[in-house]
């Protein structure tokens, strides 16, 4: 799972290469290289997690008795009060003695519909329609699921047990879902499972958001992607994580441009928190200092091993560093 969430951090942080590095001429001796600056800005901690939405409390509605569907009063994604009626049902005796009564005309019909009563489908509680079940006509027993009632809609995300320690009640996150990838909303941390879920040989543990406010496009079984804000630097100095060399087990060097503008140097830094895009220097460059990066080819593997061998180091001297 580990190298899976790094794996995906490699996309973004080659948008920001991009965004931010700028290729030497042919002619320059440091052809082959990108140069990024050593910024000043906002940054944050962040603990990746996959998720699902789903409902927090959901309601299966089935009939009362046996018989048929006569109408269908409403249809999924309707907002419905407690004892609000959402069909109408015949009972298999009024559904028999109905059919008799059609066949004998119109003048009999309307009489036995009139003292034989259909019978209501009615909200148990307050929610959202998520699903109906049935139609008009069908044949329902005390097995059938004719509607499924939804409280409110939560996030359900899968989180890493070595990440567990850093998820803490009414912890802010960032979400967003796969249908709509650009359109973020908050939650928070409602609860933090105690049963562990074993995946694969990966433990992880299901940790319930609410959202502050429910995007009006969000539907139950969409795919979540979940960033837990573990902790947000404001005015630090920071690189793309991509520039920096190292492993987790190992210091973190980076190539800086020389004083005559024309050499690279290795130099030692101190790292902070990262993102998986950003990372904070806290020690061994300054503003505005130039890094120099290998051209940016996925045929490269020492480009590739930059962003990842990396990035493994960042997060372990970030929730060394951070806290709550």
């Amino acid at each position: 799972m580990k190298q899976h969430r790094r794996s995906a951090l490699l996309a973004p942080g080659l948008a920001l290469a991009l965004a931010l590095g700028f290729g030497c001429g042919k002619g320059d001796a440091l052809a082959g290289t990108r140069r990024v600056r050593v910024s000043r800005g906002e940054i944050q901690e962040v603990v990746q997690a996959a998720g699902q939405v789903n409902p927090l409390n959901k309601v299966s509605i089935i009939p009362p008795v046996t018989g048929r569907i006569d109408s269908i009063v409403l249809d999924e994604g309707a907002r419905v009060r407690k004892g609000e009626v959402l069909a109408w049902m015949s009972s298999s005796d009024r559904a028999a003695i109905l059919d008799n009564a059609r066949a004998e005309g119109p003048a009999v019909l309307e009489r036995w519909e009139r003292e034989y009563r259909s019978t209501p489908i009615v909200a148990p509680t307050d929610g959202t329609i998520i699903s109906r079940n049935v139609v008009a006509g069908q044949t329902v027993d005390g097995s059938t699921d004719m509607y499924d009632l939804s409280d409110r809609l939560v996030v359900y995300a899968s989180v890493d047990e070595t990440d567990l320690a850093k998820i803490h009640m009414g912890q802010l996150a960032e979400c967003t879902v796969e249908a709509y990838p650009d359109r973020v909303f908050d939650a928070h941390v409602t609860l933090i499972g105690h049963q562990a879920v074993k995946v694969d040989n990966v433990v992880s543990y299901q940790v319930t958001l609410l959202p502050d406010k429910v995007p009006g496009r969000l539907r139950a079984g969409m795919t979540a992607n979940v960033n837990f804000i573990v902790l947000t630097k404001k005015d630090v100095l920071w690189l793309p994580s991509f520039a920096v060399r190292g492993a987790s087990d190992g210091p973190a060097t980076v190539e800086v441009l020389g004083p005559d503008g024309k050499t690279p140097q290795t130099r030692s830094v101190q790292l902070g928190i990262t993102d998986g895009i950003k990372v904070e220097v806290v020690a061994g460059l300054t503003e505005g200092d130039t890094v120099l990066i290998p051209s940016l080819d996925l045929g490269d593997g020492d480009a590739g091993g930059l962003a990842l061998g990396f990035h493994g180091h960042a997060a372990q001297k970030g929730g060394h560093g951070g806290g709550h």
